[in-house]
């Protein structure tokens, strides 16, 4: 399955880094922001600038991991992700203004860009049989996932027992040194010198390639990459108003805080599952049928959000919500290779993620939409029906190989 057992080693420490990076800031943020806003005194407007800065720097250093790759290398791309990771975890756990909190996202940001899914599955594709390529793709994409259920129940576990916050920054910043030392020892720079044709030789059974490699700029001419850039728009906006709001949100339509949580650890668990499933279901299923099934499933979860007063519309937000987030990341990714190729990945799925920049937003319109009307709903009414308009639309989409 992976050319080497080194390279079996980098897989697992590749899927551990998305692990945290995943559980310590998209996931469990918003657990951790109310504490920090009691003893802060901010507003929630002022609070969600936050993910707004985490959402615009992980956007803009996406086509900018693509380039780090290229230029410093396997060690010296995810060392300078690491490096501005850890720098952003000890600023958040000694910051006391909003300024210091504000650069402290944004470090994460570009850290999380410089590490996860952009410049990781094309080193993971790199590395394993192309018939195991998707698979193990959607294995990456899983671990993620799970940092996502874990997240929230450390921190609530963490807040509820009445520990610091900051000590759960600092505890952060030392496992992110650990493991970013621990990938410098697995990495190599042959990892990147395998050629796109050498990655798709061996099996007749090899997963779906574009029969061609695109260029960046061959791509920006095809309306299927703003179709894949519109859908993780959508995700990411979604994802991260969810993962900003949605405690304060169920909370605030009488549910416990315990049972919010939780509810962001089943959206976590969801998402993950979505994300190994994909790279099972890939097999039979297009992936392009795929990503409008995420789609859908995003615009059910959005409407269940809205109204979730009872428990039954939680759960039903949290499976749905959290299956389209991971659905679309594992179906963006595939199609992005499978229609414009393996060798300029990094450049594409980068220039895609761009479209993610815009998610900052959604944390500001969504904390600005409760300061305003005292509640979340109608902004999460609209989100939905913005993704239930983008999976219409890829009903019409080509693919861009066969035009």
């Amino acid at each position: 399955m992976f050319v080497s057992a080194r390279a079996a080693g980098l897989f697992l420490v590749l899927s551990l880094i998305f692990f945290h990076i995943t559980a310590s800031t998209f996931a469990s943020l918003g657990v951790v922001l109310p504490a920090m806003i009691a003893e802060l005194q901010w507003s929630w407007t002022e609070a969600g600038f936050g993910f707004t800065a985490l959402a615009l720097f992980t956007g803009l250093f996406s086509p900018v991991a693509a380039e780090s790759l290229k230029r410093l290398g396997l060690r010296g791309n995810y060392a300078a992700g690491g490096a501005a990771m850890a720098a952003g975890f000890a600023m958040l756990a000694a910051t006391h203004g909003l300024y210091a909190y504000l650069v402290a996202t944004s470090l994460l940001g570009a850290g999380f860009a410089l590490l996860a899914n952009v410049p990781s599955t094309f080193v993971i594709a790199q590395t394993v049989s192309a018939r195991r390529r998707n698979f193990m793709i959607g294995a990456y994409l899983a671990a993620g996932g799970a940092g996502g259920v874990a997240g929230p129940l450390i921190a609530h576990a963490l807040i509820e027992s009445g520990g610091d916050w900051r000590e759960y920054w600092r505890l952060a910043m030392a496992l992110m040194l650990a493991l970013s030392a621990a990938l410098i020892i697995f990495a190599d720079s042959r990892f990147l010198k395998s050629s796109p044709e050498d990655a798709n030789a061996a099996a007749p059974e090899a997963d779906k390639m574009a029969p061609r490699e695109w260029t960046l700029k061959e791509a920006l001419r095809s309306p299927a990459f703003y179709l894949i850039g519109g859908a993780l728009m959508a995700a990411y906006f979604c994802g991260v108003s969810v993962s900003s709001w949605a405690v304060t949100h169920l909370t605030g339509l009488g549910l416990s805080a315990g049972f919010a949580s939780a509810m962001l650890s089943l959206h976590a668990a969801s998402n993950a599952f979505a994300r190994a499933a994909g790279g099972v279901a890939v097999k039979a299923v297009r992936a392009r049928h795929l990503l409008i099934i995420g789609l859908g499933a995003e615009a059910i979860g959005m409407l269940a959000l809205s109204f979730a007063s009872t428990s039954s519309l939680a759960i039903i937000f949290a499976l749905f919500e959290g299956f389209a987030f991971g659905m679309i990341l594992f179906a963006t990714t595939v199609l992005a290779i499978e229609y414009f190729g393996l060798k300029n990945s990094p450049a594409i799925l980068g220039a895609m993620n761009l479209f993610a920049t815009f998610a900052m937003l959604g944390p500001t319109l969504t904390g600005l939409t409760g300061d305003i009307f005292g509640s979340f709903s109608p902004v999460f009414i609209v989100y939905g029906l913005g993704a239930a308009t983008l999976a219409a639309v890829g009903l019409f989409i080509r693919n861009p190989n066969e035009d």
